[in-house]
């Protein structure tokens, strides 16, 4: 008796890497691989000083740029040791990364300042009316959240009374951010920072010209693709699917009964780099060197172009026992084995960073 299968290996997942660097390029199959973590320069912008129960620190500006002109937000998270603003900063995970409290660190930036929504933080604390010149909005928003993850990171304590040593206004809104964030904040576990493209085909069978379900596992945003020669990617109810996000089931019905193969090739990827990224000071070798870690304080959505190219095969072979038999067709029920996949091209992706220059230089951490 003969039946049919199919058969293959996942290899597609295993291949995309999805770098941070600050170019985008394309990366063919013999290359190198894209190294997955980031590394950049750290940018400053004036900040507001802070005042506290051990010292004074000020709350710069910083951003970390990525080679391509701009910078994302990122905050320090050990106010005791000095910034090494000269050197680059290499992605690290949180493990490696001697600092308490990182969870609570990521709550607060989830829903702290993040390079795009002071006027909506200083409203969520009640202070959008408040006056506080010289200082912007950004720059309030940012020493509000600052003081917040120095007091997890560091036991560092704002002083109530005296917060800042700005105006009355800039006191208000700065402490005000700083204890919304602390009252509104809960522990968020650290991200999955390393993007993955699974097909789970344990529950799929050969129906004549259909073969499924798979059912998609990816981190992805979503993943868009052409129609492969011979065969229609269609989800349940037999609608043409033309982009996977994750949890999604899709059936893949030939052109005629299915026996043969069919090549599945990605157009686009969109992914979000998560915030509670990790970064720590290294020397020319890429040794990690004492210094501030900082965190990534913003998500950001990215779409940009990777092949990925995966093959259903579905062939005759063998059986050595009687299979179980479907209700109505009498198509022979044979489990899916699995399916090839190969990476051909991967995009870098290109981590766009803050949307303003550094205008100039402040003092970090220093005691008044």
């Amino acid at each position: 008796m003969m039946s049919k299968a199919l058969k293959g290996t996942v290899a597609a997942a295993a291949g995309v890497m999805l770098g941070l660097s600050g170019v985008a390029a394309a990366q063919a199959q013999d290359e190198e691989p894209t190294p997955s973590g980031a590394s950049g320069t750290v940018v400053e912008e004036p900040g507001i000083r802070l005042n506290g129960d051990t010292h004074n620190p000020t709350a710069v500006m910083l951003g970390l740029d990525l080679g391509d002109g701009e910078t994302r937000t990122v905050y320090c998270i050990q106010i005791n040791v000095g910034l090494q603003e000269a050197l680059i900063h290499e992605e690290r995970p949180w493990e490696d990364i001697p600092v308490e409290d990182l969870p609570l660190v990521l709550g607060v930036l989830l829903n702290g300042y993040d390079g795009t929504n002071a006027a909506e933080l200083l409203e969520a604390a009640g202070v959008a009316s408040e006056n506080i010149d010289p200082y912007t909005q950004e720059q309030v928003a940012y020493a509000g959240t600052q003081a917040a993850i120095w007091e997890l990171t560091d036991g560092w304590a704002i002083n109530a009374g005296n917060p800042t040593q700005g105006e009355a206004g800039v006191d208000t809104a700065v402490l005000a951010v700083h204890d919304y964030l602390l009252e509104n904040s809960e522990p968020v576990d650290e991200p999955d920072f390393e993007p993955y493209f699974e097909v789970d085909d344990s529950e799929a069978v050969t129906d004549g010209a259909k073969v499924g379900p798979f059912t998609v596992s990816t981190n992805f945003d979503s993943l868009t693709f052409a129609q492969p020669e011979g065969a229609t990617i269609v989800d349940e109810n037999g609608d043409e699917v033309t982009e996977f996000t994750n949890e999604q089931t899709f059936y893949v019905q030939f052109d005629e009964a299915a026996t043969g193969s069919v090549k599945l090739v990605t157009d686009t990827i969109t992914w979000t780099t998560p915030a509670g990224r990790t970064f720590v000071p290294v020397d020319a070798e890429g040794a990690d060197v004492e210094g501030q870690r900082l965190i990534l304080a913003e998500e950001f959505t990215s779409e940009y172009a990777a092949e990925l190219e995966f093959e259903i095969v579905v062939e005759e072979t063998p059986s050595e026992s009687p299979k179980p038999q479907l209700p109505v067709t009498g198509t022979s029920l044979t489990y899916v084995a699995t399916i090839g996949g190969a990476v051909l091209a991967a995009g870098v992706v290109a981590m766009v960073m803050m949307r303003r220059r550094a205008a100039a230089r402040a003092d970090w951490g220093s005691d008044s």
